[in-house]
């Protein structure tokens, strides 16, 4: 008897995407990419293609327009938030003295790098939480 508490989706049926059901299985199946992963999640996805790899990992559209995509996944809190931490990196940078464009570069990378598991928490666990490190840790 199965005492375990995962369930099982069939994201076929949810209108994604075959990229989003293909992160969307993966995450299910292996955990969310934290800082310190599980062996399961790094033997899988040492075992996907290079392309699998960045279709995982990567999501260009958030890196182009941050806020603005997360908004249209549905996901205000998580815009908001990106939006005062795009704020916060763009102060750090006047005050210390460094580049602006080097500030908004991290932000299109921080973007670009947690909006996959950003919706996945969003679609699938209904997150409702502004932390936008939420599934880091």
């Amino acid at each position: 008897m199965d005492n375990s508490t995962e369930e099982k989706f069939d994201f076929a049926n949810w209108g994604l995407s075959k990229t989003w059901q293909f992160r969307f299985e993966f995450f299910a199946e292996n955990g969310l990419p934290k800082l310190k992963p599980t062996a399961q999640y790094k033997e899988n996805f040492k075992a996907l293609s290079f392309g699998q790899r960045i279709t995982l990992n990567c999501n260009f559209w958030a890196a182009f327009f941050g806020p603005f995509y997360f908004l249209f996944l549905g996901m205000w809190r998580k815009a908001i938030a990106l939006v005062l931490f795009l704020f916060a990196i763009k102060v750090v940078s006047i005050v210390c003295g460094a580049n602006v464009g080097i500030a908004s570069s991290v932000y299109a990378a921080f973007s670009m790098t947690t909006a996959n598991t950003a919706y996945y928490l969003h679609r699938v666990k209904k997150s409702k939480s502004f932390n936008i490190f939420e599934g880091l840790f």
